[in-house]
C-alpha cells in the first residue's frame, strides 16, 4: 500500500469531521473552528494545515491528538472515498486510525 498524502485534497475527502467518534469531542470543534479561521484568512496557504490542527485524515498522520473523541461510536472510515481509493480494507488498522495509528 501506498502511503496516503496529507493533503488538502484528501483533507476535503476525509469524512472523520462528520464521524460519530469524534462529533461530540469539544478538542475537534476547537480545532474545526481553528481551520475555519486559517481558510478564511489565506487560502492559498496549505502548510498552515499541520495534522495537529487538522481533526482527521488519520489514516495518513496516526493517532488523533484529541484525547475526547468516543472510539466506542461507529466509524466511518469504510465510507470515505480516501479508504475505497487506496484500498484500506486490506489494511492495518483496517478502521479506527484515529485510535489505533494510520494505514500500513
Amino acid at each position: 500500500m501506498e502511503n496516503i498524502d496529507f493533503s488538502m485534497e484528501n483533507i476535503k475527502k476525509c469524512l472523520c469531521m462528520q464521524c460519530a467518534v469524534q462529533i461530540e469531542s469539544q478538542c475537534v470543534k476547537d480545532k474545526q473552528q481553528i481551520m475555519l479561521l486559517i481558510k478564511n484568512q489565506d487560502l492559498d496557504s496549505p502548510m498552515m494545515m499541520g495534522p495537529d490542527r487538522v481533526p482527521g485524515l488519520y489514516c495518513s498522520t496516526g493517532k488523533a491528538i484529541c484525547k475526547d473523541i468516543n472510539t466506542k461510536k461507529v466509524c466511518k472510515c469504510n465510507e470515505c472515498l480516501i479508504w475505497n481509493q487506496k484500498s484500506l480494507k486490506s489494511c492495518i488498522p483496517g478502521r479506527y486510525f484515529c485510535k489505533d495509528g494510520k494505514a500500513h
